[in-house]
């Protein structure tokens, strides 16, 4: 995979954000709202969230959406019983997309993985979270391989049962 280099995007990727998710996004995926994705291109900075891109040449391979949910109703953390306090601590995969000629090639596990690294500090997002239709086995594998388990099944986003991903990085990985 040579030429692939990974970078926070910043506001000014929406349109590249939005044709990717366009060709990307299959019936198992909820998509991101041009709204939601705004805000989280915003940046770590302006609290919302962040979008890292995987990039080729100039062209935009795949993105992970994180959101940082804060306290609101649909923080993932309440589904888990987290305490209160612990819910600014959570953060929210909400979209991995991936261009359809780059797919197998583990580019969501490695935008997981470059986002750890060096983006998402774990200091402040202890708690990964995630949503996945049952039926969606490639992101179902995707969020397995970096250590996240399952911890309920539920209706969510679009009214399709989805499978609520987790990972406490305080625990070892899978914990």
């Amino acid at each position: 995979m040579t030429g692939l280099r990974f970078a926070p995007l910043t506001p000014d990727a929406l349109g590249a954000a939005l044709e990717l998710q366009r060709e990307a996004c299959g019936p198992l995926m909820h998509p991101l709202g041009e709204a939601e994705l705004s805000d989280m291109l915003a940046g770590p900075a302006a609290g919302h969230g962040v979008v890292l891109g995987a990039l080729t040449g100039g062209a935009l391979a795949a993105f992970l959406a994180v959101q940082f949910p804060g306290r609101a109703a649909h923080n993932l953390g309440r589904d888990y019983g987290l305490p209160e306090g612990d819910l600014d601590r959570a953060l929210h995969f909400t979209g991995i997309l991936v261009h359809p000629d780059r797919r197998g090639q583990g580019l969501h596990r490695r935008l997981i993985e470059t986002a750890a690294q060096g983006v998402l500090p774990p200091d402040r997002h202890r708690y990964w979270f995630a949503t996945v239709r049952p039926e969606n086995t490639a992101s179902v594998r995707g969020m397995l391989s970096v250590g996240m388990r399952v911890f309920a099944r539920r209706p969510k986003h679009d009214g399709h049962d989805r499978l609520l991903f987790v990972r406490d990085l305080s625990a070892p990985a899978g914990g």
